[in-house]
């Protein structure tokens, strides 16, 4: 079942590079098989790209995580067989979120999605696991009910009194109605979805499942859930702020996702600064990146966009090697508490510290790694843009959260380990997953392919309303 895992996200990558030349070659951007119910544009690409080369890394990852914890019966083997036949249908449900047509079908996407996660989350059936679950699958649930209305909102909203002619769900329908649909049920319907998808998707003040189910859930999981998954919710809410501001022409949707993002990330640094599990550490710091997206993308200007994009990849490559290092953590030091992993974890785990450190190193923000170039685009497109009191805010949650992030994690990583402790996990272990990963970040953080750059300028074109 590993092997078939590794197989299928190796195939499904090489069909994401396939999409990505089939948009980049057609005129009008746009891959139109099966249009009614699938559609495939420049940031549908950039999506799809994302969400399998981290299902890929996962998958090189989870075969010898969960021998170690068949080894250590932390885990039934029918456990096991459950992860990797509901990983495969979680990222399948991904996929179908980001390259449907049909807003419905994206709201039953991102359901099917929330359900195999959640069952995922509760892997371990620990009562914490369980309680973690349960909060996911009610929060993600009336997040979701939310969005539903959204949908439906959007759907009256295309209804005209005056023709016979049913509205359609369909997205490449209703952008080309943007201009005849209702823009009170328009704004009712954005707020919906930003308040539902954004649950889902982790922003503040809806975020509160975020750091428990990413504690709880099997690092594999973790991985997924902060690498991609966050980032296909808000795919979901970014096509109805596409939606919502060609229908108004107006800041609305631009204002609240910049008011939320910000939220996000002054929220994440305080937490970040006195958190006391790691996982629950690297889950905010996902809220602060998350929050980041947000903020370039309601800032609005063509470099901003452009940031928000680029800091979506580099995260997807980023988290998932902190997630998998702080899995080699857990199963070595048998915790999660910070105050009892180190200090000295340098030197018990040293193949696996390194990795952390520079993922560590890459996610504060510090060149040379991607997210520095990305984090300083959306800066310079803030303050080129006018917005200068965002720029300065959005400065200042940056700096707060890389303070607390090399704080947490030099304190468990330098300076010598106490006497007689020692780790029980190979140092092998996970190192190839995190090193290819950490390897197409280094590459990617020096040098971006023509085509790469190509299919994100066009996806910011799209987010931009100037495609």
């Amino acid at each position: 079942m590993e092997a078939a895992n590794v197989l299928a996200f190796a195939a499904t990558l090489g069909l994401g590079l396939r999409l990505l030349w089939q948009v980049l070659a057609r005129p009008d951007h746009l891959v139109a098989e099966c249009q009614e119910f699938f559609r495939a544009d420049a940031l549908s690409a950039w999506m799809v790209l994302l969400i399998a080369a981290v299902s890929l890394g996962t998958s090189l990852y989870a075969g010898r995580y969960f021998e170690r914890d068949l080894a250590a019966q932390a885990v039934t083997p029918g456990r096991v067989k459950e992860f990797f036949v509901l990983t495969p249908l979680f990222t399948a449900g991904m996929f179908l979120v980001v390259l449907a047509n049909n807003l419905g079908v994206m709201w039953f996407a991102l359901e099917a999605t929330a359900l195999s996660s959640a069952l995922l989350v509760a892997l371990y059936n620990r009562s914490t696991s369980l309680e973690a679950a349960w909060k996911y699958v009610m929060l993600g649930s009336l997040g979701l009910a939310l969005a539903l209305f959204g949908t439906v909102f959007t759907y009256a909203a295309a209804i005209d009194r005056n023709s016979l002619a049913q509205p359609s769900f369909n997205w490449s329908h209703l952008m080309s109605v943007s201009s005849r649909l209702d823009p009170r049920l328009i704004k009712l319907a954005f707020v919906f979805a930003l308040v539902g998808y954004g649950t889902k998707a982790g922003l503040a003040p809806m975020h509160t499942w975020l750091p428990d189910a990413h504690s709880e859930a099997p690092s594999p999981t973790s991985a997924m859930l902060s690498g991609v998954s966050l980032k296909v919710a808000l795919y979901a809410l970014l096509r109805f702020h596409i939606l919502t501001t060609a229908c108004l022409g107006t800041p609305f949707s631009r204002t609240l996702l910049l008011v939320f993002g910000l939220g996000s990330m002054c929220l994440a640094a305080p937490f970040i600064l006195v958190q006391t599990n790691l996982k629950r550490l690297l889950a905010y710091s996902s809220l602060e990146h998350l929050g980041l997206i947000c903020v370039g993308i309601g800032l609005n200007s063509p470099l901003t966009i452009f940031g928000a994009l680029l800091h979506m990849g580099y995260h997807a490559l980023t988290k998932p090697v902190l997630f998998f290092a702080a899995g080699n953590i857990h199963q070595s030091c048998h915790t999660l508490q910070l105050r009892l992993m180190g200090p000295g974890l340098a030197q018990l785990l040293p193949l696996t510290a390194v990795c952390m450190g520079l993922a560590a190193v890459a996610a504060t923000g510090l060149p040379p790694f991607g997210l520095f170039f990305s984090e300083m685009t959306v800066l310079n497109g803030g303050f080129a843009a006018g917005q200068a009191g965002v720029a300065l805010i959005l400065l200042v949650a940056l700096l707060a959260s890389f303070c607390g992030i090399l704080y947490q994690l030099t304190r468990i990583l330098l300076g010598a380990p106490k006497a007689g402790r020692a780790t029980d996990a190979p140092r092998w272990d996970g190192v190839p997953a995190m090193g290819l990963m950490l390897g197409a970040l280094a590459l990617f953080s020096v040098w971006l392919p023509a085509p790469l750059l190509e299919v994100m300028r066009r996806a910011a074109g799209i987010i931009g309303g100037k495609p």
